[in-house]
């Protein structure tokens, strides 16, 4: 029997008022925190072109924009939030699991709600997540690394995690769920290309997973099928797209007595890849031991204890060490570091491309030096939060050497809820300046349980 359907029996009966406490307020955290990636995004590049086409391609008024203006049919709204949530990659991420979780998974949802009859602040936030905890659950059971498949489970996962979070919103029964993730599974794309190319399409499949999943549920609530075993079946996700090395235990075990959406890092004001956090904050530990002048670093070197880190922030060389676009300062390892060197530390500024043509950062990156060593790796995906060290050599020979493993929103150094609206302020001033609702926003995600509606969430469209 294909592991979907013990997770349709667990997904079809669960309740948010039999979800354990911590677990319900993780789930108000993800869907602020997802938010503000959102309010912050608006801005970014790519998202204004792609929201034009969107309003080009026109449709029914169903679901707003984080960014204001018309209100699109619900799949496109989905598409547009989407990549605005993973723009700046401003969004959490299981660690462990090499995986963005709740990006599409929202931005689905936000425009189901929009779109279907009264549903209420319990039921979104009961549908991120197990939409959210769909996915977490689908990106631990594969044993081959990104870097050996090039699959992108960041994308893939997301797509079936939005549509069972689209599915539970649009009040499908199980079997229109069961063909509603079919559906999905059969139009699943992303990979890791866009990565190595600095492409925006880093950020578009993100919106393109969210986009999906509504599509997906909509077709099944039509009537239309998917595959049934479309996760263990001959040509299911783990043997088409993982090569049949995959562990299906994650899958179902401790449903609803485990949740491993709890193990999800929240990042924080870093518009860059996770991977980047623990080094950037050991050099800036590391440049104040050394007396705070990043003009006497003469080395900076890095240890990556773990393959796919390395292989997506550090290669190709020529890209992450002279990056040409925003996206190859986003998962440059060697730029990140120098830009917090020379800039005291890495927010929201890191994202404007006249940091580019930044020659003190540039001049700085030169050099840093990136050392692989996965001597306690093993065979496996490695351990997360990535430990390692940075060295920090002055020019005088003086050297420092600064460890990192976890940081703040990691689940072992969690982020409040205050801290994740305080995030939240930083994103919208950023993105949203002439909104005057992101407190309004706030207050409703706090208490997203008892709201009759998502209606404070997004801006308003205006008449």
């Amino acid at each position: 029997m294909d592991a979907i359907e013990t997770i349709l029996d667990f997904a079809m009966a669960a309740r948010l008022d039999a979800m354990p406490e911590a677990t319900v307020e993780r789930g108000r955290r993800a869907v602020l925190d997802t938010l503000g990636a959102m309010y912050a995004g608006v801005v970014a590049e790519g998202v204004a072109p792609l929201t034009a086409l969107a309003q080009d391609w026109g449709g029914a008024p169903q679901a707003r924009l984080v960014s204001g203006g018309p209100r699109l049919p619900a799949p496109l709204a989905a598409l547009a939030n989407g990549v605005a949530a993973r723009a700046w990659d401003l969004d959490d991420v299981h660690e462990l699991f090499t995986c963005h979780v709740n990006a599409s998974v929202v931005a689905a949802a936000l425009a189901v709600a929009d779109h279907a009859p009264d549903v209420s602040g319990a039921a979104f936030l009961e549908a991120t997540l197990l939409g959210s905890e769909f996915v977490c659950r689908l990106a631990a059971a594969p044993q081959l690394s990104f870097s050996t498949t090039g699959m992108a489970m960041t994308y893939q996962c997301s797509y079936l995690g939005a549509a069972l979070a689209a599915a539970r919103l649009y009040g499908l029964d199980r079997d229109r769920t069961r063909h509603a993730i079919g559906i999905a599974y059969a139009r699943i794309a992303g990979n890791q290309q866009g990565y190595v190319d600095g492409a925006m399409t880093v950020r578009l499949m993100q919106g393109v997973a969210a986009e999906g999943g509504v599509v997906a549920a909509q077709m099944a609530a039509r009537g239309l099928t998917g595959a049934a075993e479309m996760l263990e079946g001959r040509f299911g996700y783990y043997n088409a797209f993982q090569r049949g090395a995959y562990d299906p235990t994650p899958l179902t075990r401790d449903l609803g007595a485990h949740w491993e959406n709890m193990n999800v890092s929240v990042k924080p004001l870093y518009p860059c890849c996770k991977y980047t956090h623990g080094p950037i904050e050991a050099t800036e530990a590391a440049l104040a031991k050394a007396g705070g002048d990043w003009r006497r670093v003469a080395r900076l070197h890095v240890t990556v204890t773990n393959r796919e880190a390395y292989d997506l922030v550090c290669t190709e060389r020529e890209r992450k060490w002279r990056p040409q676009t925003v996206t190859d300062m986003q998962f440059s390892l060697p730029f990140t570091m120098a830009f917090a060197a020379v800039r005291g530390g890495v927010s929201l500024d890191l994202l404007d491309p006249a940091s580019l043509e930044d020659a003190d950062v540039a001049a700085l990156t030169q050099k840093v030096e990136a050392t692989l060593d996965v001597g306690n790796q093993g065979d496996g995906r490695g351990t997360f939060p990535m430990p390692g060290v940075v060295t920090l050599t002055r020019d005088d020979g003086f050297e420092v050497a600064q460890p990192f493993a976890a940081i703040k929103g990691h689940p072992s150094l969690p982020m409040s809820f205050d801290d994740v609206a305080d995030k939240v302020r930083a994103c919208a001033a950023f993105g949203l300046p002439d909104w005057a609702g992101v407190e309004g926003a706030i207050a409703a995600a706090r208490t997203l349980e008892t709201q009759p509606d998502i209606g404070a969430l997004l801006p308003d469209p205006g008449p």
